[in-house]
C-alpha cells in the first residue's frame, strides 16, 4: 500500500504543479506514512486480536459522515468471527473516542522521529505529523484544518484514499470514493485535480514492479546514503522494528553474549 500510495501521491502532486520542495516532501510523506502505526502495534494486537486488520479499517474510517461510519461500526472486526466481533466492536467504539488523541499523536510523534533520524526534507517531517488529520479539522491530534495542513499531506491523504478504494473496487470505486470525501476528509481542490486526472494517475498502479515505480518515481535530485552512514539508517530501522514487537526487544544482544 504504501509504494502505490507513493506513486500516485507523486502523480498527483505532478498533476497540482507543485513546488520541488513540496513534491520532495509528497514522496517520503507518501512513502513512509505508516511507519508510525508501529508505535501502537502491540497495543491494537492486545485491544483487536489483528494490528494489521485493525490498521485497515482506521485507514478508511470516515468520522466525518455519520451514515457511512454507522455501517463501516456494524461491519468491524468481521475478522474475528461473528461473537468475537461483537466484542470488539463494542471495546472500539469505547476505547477510540477515549484514546485517538493519544494514538494518533504517538504514532505521529513515532513518523516525525524516523524521518529526523533519516534525515529526511523538514516538509516530509512536517507532512509526517499530520496523517491522521483531516480537512474538515475532524482528525487527530490537533484537529488541524484546510490549509492549515501542509499541502504535501493533503496530496497524500488522497492519494491514500484512492488507492485503498482502488484495491476494492478499481478505478471506478477509487473515482467515488475520493468525490465523496471532498471538503469532509480531503481537500477537494486536490480532489479535483485528482478528478481531472484519474485515468493516468491511476493507470501507474498497473505497473508490474511497484518497487521500481516508486523508486522511479523519487524527485530529482534523488537522495543517497553515503556508505559511512548505513549503519545510522539501519539503526534507525531497527528501532523501529522494536516497537512493532515489544517481545523481541533486547534478544539480538543476549544472542551475541551467549
Amino acid at each position: 500500500k504504501g509504494l502505490r500510495t507513493c506513486v500516485v501521491a507523486s502523480l498527483l502532486a505532478e498533476a497540482l504543479e507543485l513546488e520541488p520542495a513540496d513534491r520532495d516532501a509528497v514522496y517520503f510523506a507518501a512513502l513512509l506514512r505508516s511507519l508510525g502505526c508501529t508505535a501502537h502495534a502491540s497495543a491494537f494486537a492486545e485491544m483487536f486480536d489483528d494490528d494489521v486488520a485493525v490498521q485497515r479499517e482506521l485507514k478508511t474510517l470516515d468520522l466525518g459522515d455519520p451514515a457511512v461510519l454507522s455501517a463501516q461500526t456494524t461491519r468491524f472486526a468481521t475478522w474475528a468471527g461473528a461473537e468475537r466481533a461483537q466484542q470488539l466492536a463494542a471495546r472500539f467504539a469505547t476505547e477510540v473516542p477515549k484514546q485517538g488523541a493519544a494514538l494518533g499523536r504517538g504514532s505521529c510523534e513515532v513518523s516525525a522521529a524516523l524521518g529526523a533520524r533519516l534525515e529526511l526534507p523538514k516538509g516530509a517531517i512536517a507532512a509526517l505529523d499530520e496523517v491522521y488529520e483531516r480537512y474538515d479539522g475532524h482528525g487527530f491530534p490537533a484537529g488541524r484544518a484546510g490549509d492549515d495542513l501542509t499541502v504535501a499531506v493533503r496530496v497524500v491523504h488522497v492519494a491514500e484514499q484512492a488507492v485503498m478504494a482502488h484495491y476494492d473496487g478499481g478505478g471506478p470505486a477509487a473515482a467515488r470514493h475520493v468525490a465523496r470525501r471532498a471538503g469532509g476528509h480531503l481537500d477537494p481542490s486536490i480532489c479535483s485535480s485528482f478528478a481531472a486526472n484519474v485515468e493516468s494517475i491511476l493507470g501507474a498502479l498497473e505497473a508490474p514492479d511497484m518497487l521500481a515505480a516508486a523508486l522511479a518515481s523519487e524527485p530529482p535530485p534523488r537522495i543517497t546514503v553515503p556508505a559511512r552512514d548505513l549503519d545510522r539508517v539501519c539503526s534507525a530501522f531497527a528501532s523501529f522494528a522494536d516497537l512493532k514487537g515489544r517481545f523481541q526487544i533486547g534478544r539480538a544482544s543476549c544472542r551475541e553474549r551467549v
